[in-house]
């Protein structure tokens, strides 16, 4: 009986320990995993990158003149200082690409804190100097302030999203 009652208690644990990571209200902080878009993630070379979708042209942002870009510049990577790796991963438009939640550009800003919550990594809403008018929702990787995922949304759905690993 001791067994049987210790076995439902342990059950149960594990049921609302499920719940508060994955329950409605979102996770309350972000894995390495949780910072990609379309398989991609911050750090990669364009070697890793050019392994899964091919060779990338060359475009510009509007803050670097040099940077790589997929289908009709709506994909943008820009590379670290030093040309070593991809520091951002930028999605422009509904094209397919997600975050690894099923996050695209196109969607109800109300997924954003549905899906990541305001938990540890507490997202911030503000406006920046970048882009006026828009709304942005930062999300920090636990453990590491330096990587992050971004939504920018306009007029109550999701414009752009971005992940990113700012250099030191």
């Amino acid at each position: 009986m001791k067994l049987k009652n210790m076995l439902s208690t342990l059950a149960l644990g594990f049921t609302l320990a499920a719940t508060t990571v994955c329950g409605a209200e979102g996770v309350s902080w972000l894995s390495p995993s949780d910072l990609a878009l379309g398989y991609l993630q911050p750090g990669m070379t364009m070697q890793q990158i050019e392994a899964v979708y091919g060779p990338a042209k060359e475009v510009s942002t509007h803050y670097i003149d040099h940077a790589y870009g997929y289908g009709d510049d709506s994909v943008k990577l820009v590379p670290s200082s030093d040309g070593t790796y991809i520091k951002s991963i930028i999605v422009k438009k509904d094209n397919g690409w997600a975050t690894p939640a099923g996050v695209t550009v196109g969607m109800d800003v109300s997924v954003i804190q549905k899906i990541y919550g305001t938990g540890a990594a507490k997202p911030v809403r503000h406006k920046a100097h970048h882009m006026p008018g828009y709304d942005y929702y930062t999300y920090w990787q636990a453990g590491d302030t330096s990587t992050y995922l971004t939504f920018a949304a306009k007029d109550g759905k999701i414009a752009y999203i971005k992940v990113g690993r700012m250099e030191h």
